[in-house]
């Protein structure tokens, strides 16, 4: 499963001919952290778009459009749920529609659930 700015970033790959390795080599992250950037399941770093920008002329010509695909992605989280059982997956979406009226006594004690 794959966000706008991960399909972005893999016809960049692409065009530039590198490898996920390349990239991540270029930006200074490791592999797997970038794949969790292209799918969404990891949150996009405050620095990544200056990093692809200097890194690579193509970003820093289409930088608007970069900066777009990074706030979309920063407000979303990604969570594949195909195969969770469904009273699994009913847990996670409730959960994510009443994320924001949370407290942040009932944040806390979710992380002390989760373990974070």
């Amino acid at each position: 499963m794959s966000t706008q700015l991960g399909k972005e970033l893999k016809k960049l790959r692409i065009d530039l001919g590198v490898t996920l390795m390349g990239l991540s080599e270029m930006v200074n992250l490791s592999p797997a952290f970038l794949s969790a950037i292209e799918t969404g399941r990891k949150r996009v770093p405050e620095n990544f778009l200056d990093t692809l920008a200097s890194k690579i002329p193509a970003v820093a010509m289409q930088r608007q459009k970069f900066e777009a695909l990074i706030n979309q992605a920063r407000s979303e989280v990604r969570l594949p749920l195909d195969e969770a059982r469904f009273e699994d997956a009913e847990l996670a979406t409730a959960l994510a529609r009443r994320f924001s009226t949370l407290s942040d006594e009932q944040k806390k004690m979710l992380r002390n659930i989760i373990g974070e």
